[in-house]
This record gives structure tokens, sequence and C-alpha cells, in this order.
């Protein structure tokens, strides 16, 4: 059977808090890998499934992308099928600096690529190559591996290289959000953005309670079409964006779709529920500034589409209530509210609404597993894909499928 890695993502943001690029992630460890692939091998399967059969388009879009290297493979001439205007190439921690390698990571430099020292701290084989430090664009610092007092002695260090970006990755609070700005850094990595402290809540779209009109209408058990479309039409751009959906989505219409009406009928009312929710989500996102809230929602949209996935294989013929809960299980970071205050605000079953709160229910698995594949927990991905009698290849297709679709849905 051919071996296959995820091709995972997770945002690096500026300090604007906008998207600046991905680092495309796999794990090479016992725990953290598939079975019988080593750094080198996990490395090329992503550079294949990334540039040659997924598209690196698909995945960081006009970003950058972030890759790991290996000393091996920079030495290796894989670089020729590699757009250097998209890729950033991410040099291990574990790599010996040697007057060969530097010189390597100059041709490197000159074809156009940009490099990141990864989990960086000062070494001693770094004070006897300094010249590296000129071809750097970016040293990456891990807040949980180096303590503040770590830090201060790479902070002076690096303010001596001004071209040198400072990126401060393993965030995870906002707390420590604020101290790597205060302290200089230019981006940032990490789950901070999933776990952030209920501070205020972001501003609801003017036509929010439009759109809960439109899902109450619709939860309705015969919900009248006109009645649907012409709430629909009330919004130019909720028109607009549902239109353009249908036309560049595969939904298997005959036709382009030229009217709302004609737009319920072709999909039917569980297609168009489904895409009212998205439709939503997305309309929070579009009217936020915040990289930090588009990174959350296309967190979101990769769930909703990997719990489905794994739901219709597991005997649920449609999968809605999986659905639901991947696209609004980051709502409360999204909204920067607490469960209390959202859930009387949706229309949610109870199985859902107990779910999204964290009590264990029969869908509480599949949001798991979607969150398990998200940061590659290889042990909860076991697990559970026993459990359910997924193999891990399985989950492995099923996690790329959901990672396009949420791209597609970026565009």
């Amino acid at each position: 059977m051919e071996s296959q890695v995820f091709v995972g993502r997770q945002p690096i943001l500026d300090s604007e808090g906008r998207i600046y690029g991905y680092e495309l992630l796999y794990r090479n460890s016992e725990q953290n890998r598939f079975p019988e692939i080593d750094p080198e091998q996990a490395t090329i399967q992503l550079l294949v499934n990334t540039f040659l059969s997924i598209g690196v388009d698909q995945i960081s879009g006009k970003s950058k992308s972030f890759i790991n290297f290996s000393g091996e493979l920079l030495i290796k001439d894989i670089f020729s099928r590699l757009k250097p205007e998209y890729v950033v190439i991410e040099i291990l921690e574990d790599v010996e600096i040697t007057p060969s390698l530097i010189s390597r990571i100059r041709e490197i430099k000159q074809d156009g690529f940009q490099l990141a020292l990864d989990d960086f701290i000062l070494q001693d084989q770094y004070a006897l190559h300094n010249e590296l430090f000129e071809l750097i664009n970016y040293v990456k610092v891990d807040f949980l591996a180096v303590d503040e007092k770590g830090r201060r002695v790479i902070e002076r260090f690096i303010k001596k290289y001004p071209h040198i970006k400072m990126l401060a990755e393993k965030i995870e609070t906002e707390e420590q959000y604020q101290i790597a700005k205060r302290n200089g850094y230019d981006l940032f990595q990490g789950y901070f953005f999933a776990k952030p402290e209920i501070i205020k809540g972001v501003e609801i779209p003017a036509n929010f309670n439009l759109y809960m009109q439109i899902i109450s209408k619709l939860n309705e058990n015969n919900p009248d079409i006109d009645e649907v479309a012409n709430l629909i039409l009330q919004d130019i751009s909720l028109t607009y964006k549902l239109l353009r959906f249908i036309n560049t989505m595969n939904f298997s219409v005959p036709k382009s779709v030229t009217s709302v009406k004609q737009a319920v009928i072709l999909i039917g009312m569980r297609e168009l529920r489904k895409w009212m929710r998205i439709l939503m989500l997305q309309d929070i996102s579009d009217h936020s500034s915040s990289g930090r809230i588009k990174a959350l929602v296309s967190y979101s949209m990769s769930r909703a589409k990997m719990c489905e996935l794994v739901a219709v294989r597991t005997g649920y013929p449609t999968g809605d209530e999986h659905f639901f809960v991947g696209l609004f299980s980051l709502l409360d970071a999204i909204m920067k509210r607490s469960w209390n205050d959202i859930l009387p605000m949706f229309p949610f079953s109870d199985e859902v609404a107990e779910t999204l709160q964290g009590k264990k229910t029969d869908l509480t698995p599949y949001l798991e597993l979607a969150i398990a594949t998200e940061r590659f927990d290889m042990k909860n991905i076991d697990e559970i894909g026993k459990r359910f009698g997924v193999s891990k290849n399985e989950i492995v297709a099923f996690s790329n499928k959901a990672n396009l679709w949420a791209r597609q849905l970026e565009r």
C-alpha cells in the first residue's frame, strides 16, 4: 500500500494579525508519524503531495509555505520543481553547520529561496559560522521550549542582524502573544488562536439576524421555498455568495445557477441548510480584519468536512450533525464569548449543543478525531480510528480532502 502523509498547515500571522504564510506539517517520530516513513521520505512525500498531487495553490494559496528540511535533503537536488516565491526552507535545529552546507545554503539562496532556522537556540556552531546569519531570513523561537531568560539572549543576538524576522512559535496563550509582540517578534505561530481568553466579543455582522431567520425557516418541517428565497434576496452580498459557491463547488447541477429559487430547488433544503451555516461563519470572518479569526474559520471548515467524511464512512448517510459540530467547534473562540452566551442565539440540536460544550456524546469522537488530525496527535488518531474501524490511510485521505475543500472556500 502506498505510504501517505498529511499535508497539514498551521497559519503564521504577522503583527497586524494577517495571515503571512503557513507551515506545512509532517511528523517523523514513532508517536507522530505513520509507520515506515523516515524524516527524509516524509518531507519528500509532503513536497510531492503539496506541489504535484494537490497543488500548493490549494493548500497555501499565494501565501508562503514554510517546510522543514534535514541536512541530507538540503544537499540533494530537489529544489528545481519548487517555486522560490512560495517556499521558505526551514533548517532543522539538529542540522550540523559546516562550510560545505553553508555553500549549499548560499546556492539555494541564490536560486531565490528564503531560509529559516527552526527551533533556534544559540549553539557553539553558530559562533563558528556566523556568516550563516547573513543568508537567513527568519529565526523561529519556541516559546514552550525556551524560557524568558533564554529568549532574551536570542533576541539580543538576532538584533545584530536587522534583516532577520523573528518568528515566535508554540504560542498558546494571549499573554505569550502579547509578550512576543512587545519583544519585537515579527511573526507568530501556534495554537493560541484556538484557545483565546474571553476578552470581548467580536462585532457581529449587520445581517446576522437575517441568517438566523433563514436558518430557522429551513429548520421547519416543510419550509416554503419562495419564503426562503425572498429572505436570501434581502441581502445582495448573501445572494452573490450563495450563487458563487453553488456555481464553483461540485454540486452536480446541470447548468449554472442564475436565481436563488433555482438554487434552492436544485441543491435541496438539506444542502442549503448546510451552506447557510457556512456562509454565516464566513461572513463573520469577512467582517473581521483579524488573521486570527480567519485562521479559526479555516480550521472550522476543515473540521466540519473531516467530521462529515468520517461519519459517512462509519454509517451515517449524511453526516449533517457531525458536520455542524465541526463547523461550530471554534465558535466560542471566533466570537470570544462563552457557550452560555452563544447557544441561545443558534438553533442547535441538543446533541450538537452538548458536544460543543464539551459533554461526551456520540458526536464527540468525530470532533476529537478531527482535532487529532489537525494537531497530528497520533495516539488519538490511532485509538479513535481503531474504534471506528477506519484505517490510518483512510484518515489521511479524509484529512487531505477536508483541507482541500476548506481551501476552495477561501478563494
